[in-house]
Parts: structure tokens; C-alpha cells; sequence
């Protein structure tokens, strides 16, 4: 959906102003000839100002396509021998080269693009486009259209030619540029705002008048303009304004996105920062409860970790200790009873014991192993072997799992 807003310039000197804003060429208010104080704020946006067709001279020029730098320091120069005015008074701007190699001229002189700037910024009204009078008329080719208003008449031949002419000028314009044109028209739609029916007698051209309001005419602008928009005035210098406007809306923009995305980064590192704070101060209590707990004489929490792993190791220690004492005494009652077993040699390592043993036969080893287990011992012979007379064997004795 597309707000825009077109203010007709009639004339400056009395100031005669009309605006038309529509959504989506459905107009939404049309007013005609009034003050541009009026101009509802909302329809500051995408503006459209036509100005007088008679300030601004539209021809064509051959000269060779160059880059946009290059063509605009070389256009006047080209027009040079066409215009009155020196050149470095005047405003040129220009549409896009044509299938014919041509390129489509806007001239205007630059006191008038300043005075009417000047105008609008009274106004606070910055335009997106400033065009003629002419590029409000539709193209019908290869028919020409032609609007006659109060102050003046207004011709378009086509997409980027036309003129505007007094009313006592019309007729002999318009014969001179029919002479002039390579493609000759075989009718003239004239839209006719005035109570009297035009005069216009141009031979071999078919007249085909169209009388409405003054109203009615201005509201039928904004599809028509859609349709063939002609050359925007604002362009080179009289652009740079607006376009570093633009820019600086651009640079804010992103401005705000960095500043968002810091603000994003803070706030994603400030929580987690707050759960990670959360998990820790959970685990601290916890190892307090567990100090206090194993600790409950201490009136406060010093060096937990080296403490606790102390205790623990004391723990470890002394299980160690209960284990080989618990397995010694099983082992030794056992190995007593055995007479035909003696003991040669003891290890415990890793809560396991190591039993080096002498027996007069294997049986006697055998039996052993059985009483051990009996016992509830978990018994490995490690090997056996005959010692002349006797075997020896070794056993690894641990507890019950």
C-alpha cells in the first residue's frame, strides 16, 4: 500500500497551489487551489511536486552514452548552441537513453529550482520528485495530449517531449511542432477546463475535446503520472541534499541495529551471568552443609577441599587397614588348622593378599582353597609347582564383594 501526495504548482507570483494524496491512485483528498500551510502533516511523505511547464525547456540530444560523471560535465556543452541562457545558470537533468540513441533533456534554470525549494522548505516539505506540468498529462501516442487551464495551455507528445503555450499562442505552437516532429499525430485529446469550447484548427489533426472540472482534471494525475513519470528535476546537486538525508537515515539505522545487537550481547552475558552465579551459590551451600556435617565443631568454612580430602584419605587409610587386618586373621586361623601347609611369605597390596605357600601334596593346597572360600573368601591359586618333595603354590586371597 502506497501513500503519495502531488502538489500542483499553478503559479508562484500569486502563490496557487493544489495537492492531491491518494492511496494507491484511490484519492483521499483533493484539494484545489489552496494553502500550502493546509497541507495535512501525514502527506509529507512521498511527495510529487509539478511545477510550471513554461520554466522548463525538454529537448533530446545524440550525444555518445559516458558515465554519469562525465555526462553531466559534457550535456551542457552538447545543448550549448540551443540555449539563450548561459549554460552555467542553468539546471539539466536527464531520463534514460532511448532505443534511437537519444538521450531526454530537462532544462531549468537554477534560480527557479532554488526558488521553489526555497518555497517548499518554508513549508517543511521536502519532495521526492519536482517535474513539469507536462509529465502530468498522459501519453496516448501516438496521439498528443494537450490540458488548457486558466493560466496557460499544456501539451505532451510523448514520454519526455512538450511545451507549454499562452491560449493566443496554441494553435501556431502547435503547427510549428507538428512541422518539426517525426511522427505526426492524427489526433489532439484535449482536456478542457475552461466553460468555452477550444479554437483550435490545425489541419489533417483530428481535435477530440474532453470538457470536466478543474477538480476532476487534477484528481486523474496521480495514474497518469504512475504510468509515464517523465524526468525527475532532482537530480545532481539539487539531490544531494535529499540523498545525504537518505544516507543519514541509512547510517542511524544501522547506528540503532549495533547499538541492539551490543545491548542483545550485554543482556544474553548479563544472564547468564545471574545462572551461573545461581549454580554456583547452590553448590557452595551444598559443600557447607557437607563440611558441616563432617566437621561439626568448626565455627567457620577454612580451606574446605584440602581439609575434606584429608579426612578422606584418613578414611582411606584406615579402611585399607581394617581390611588387611580382617583377612589376616581369617587366612591365619585357616592356614594354622592346615598342618600339612606351612606359610613362607605374605603380601597385601591393593586389598589383596598374597600367600606364598608350602604343601607336602596339591591336595593339601586344594583343601585349603576350599575352607577359604568356605569362609567367604574369594580365592586364586596364582600357580603351583613340585619342589622336589614338595609343592609350592601361591594364592591371592580378597574379601567377600
Amino acid at each position: 500500500m502506497t501513500k503519495q501526495t502531488f502538489i500542483y504548482l499553478h503559479t508562484m507570483d500569486p502563490l496557487q497551489v493544489s495537492w492531491i494524496i491518494c492511496q494507491d491512485n484511490h484519492v483521499e483528498q483533493s484539494i484545489l487551489r489552496g494553502q500550502l500551510a493546509d497541507l495535512p502533516p501525514k502527506a509529507k511523505e512521498n511527495i510529487t511536486v509539478i511545477v510550471p511547464a513554461k520554466d522548463i525547456l525538454l529537448t533530446e540530444t545524440a550525444i555518445p552514452k559516458l558515465n554519469r560523471q562525465r555526462l553531466m560535465q559534457a550535456l551542457p556543452f552538447a545543448l550549448e548552441e540551443q540555449l539563450i541562457t548561459d549554460v552555467t545558470e542553468l539546471h539539466f537533468a536527464v531520463a534514460t537513453y532511448q532505443a534511437n540513441g537519444t538521450l531526454p533533456v530537462a532544462i531549468v534554470a537554477r534560480k527557479k529550482m532554488d526558488a521553489w525549494l526555497a518555497l517548499l522548505k518554508q513549508f517543511t516539505i521536502s519532495p521526492s520528485r519536482l517535474v513539469s506540468a507536462v509529465f502530468a498529462l498522459p501519453v496516448t501516442e501516438p496521439n498528443w495530449s494537450l490540458y488548457i487551464a486558466k493560466e496557460n495551455c499544456t501539451l505532451r507528445q510523448n514520454e519526455y517531449n512538450g511545451f507549454a503555450s499562452e491560449h493566443h499562442n496554441l494553435t501556431a505552437l502547435i503547427e510549428l511542432t507538428l512541422t518539426e516532429s517525426p511522427q505526426k499525430p492524427t489526433s489532439l485529446d484535449v482536456y478542457n477546463t475552461l466553460e468555452k469550447p477550444v479554437s483550435i484548427q490545425v489541419n489533417s489533426l483530428l481535435i477530440n475535446e474532453i470538457t470536466l472540472t478543474e477538480q476532476a482534471m487534477l484528481e486523474k494525475i496521480p495514474a497518469w503520472f504512475d504510468a509515464n513519470p517523465g524526468i525527475n528535476l532532482l537530480q545532481g546537486n539539487y539531490a544531494t541534499k535529499r540523498g545525504t538525508s537518505q544516507t543519514k537515515k541509512i547510517w542511524q539505522l544501522a547506528g540503532y541495529t549495533a547499538l541492539a545487537w551490543i545491548v542483545l550481547l550485554f543482556f544474553g552475558n548479563f544472564v547468564s551471568f545471574l545462572i551461573l552465579h545461581h549454580h554456583v551459590s547452590q553448590q557452595e551451600n551444598k559443600i557447607n552443609m557437607i563440611y558441616k556435617k563432617n566437621f561439626p565443631q568448626a565455627t567457620s568454612i577454612v580451606a574446605p577441599k584440602e581439609r575434606m580430602e584429608d579426612k578422606l584419605k584418613k578414611l582411606t587409610d584406615d579402611s585399607t587397614k581394617n581390611t588387611f587386618l580382617a583377612l589376616l586373621a581369617k587366612v591365619g586361623k585357616n592356614v594354622s588348622k592346615a598342618t600339612h601347609v606351612k606359610l613362607k611369605n605374605v603380601d597385601f597390596r591393593d586389598n589383596q593378599l598374597t600367600l606364598e605357600l608350602i604343601a607336602a601334596k596339591f591336595d593339601d593346597i586344594d583343601m585349603l582353597i576350599k575352607t577359604l572360600t568356605q569362609q567367604g573368601l574369594n580365592v586364586k591359586q596364582q600357580n603351583a609347582a613340585v619342589a622336589g618333595e614338595k609343592v609350592k603354590a601361591t594364592l591371592l586371597v580378597r574379601g567377600a564383594t
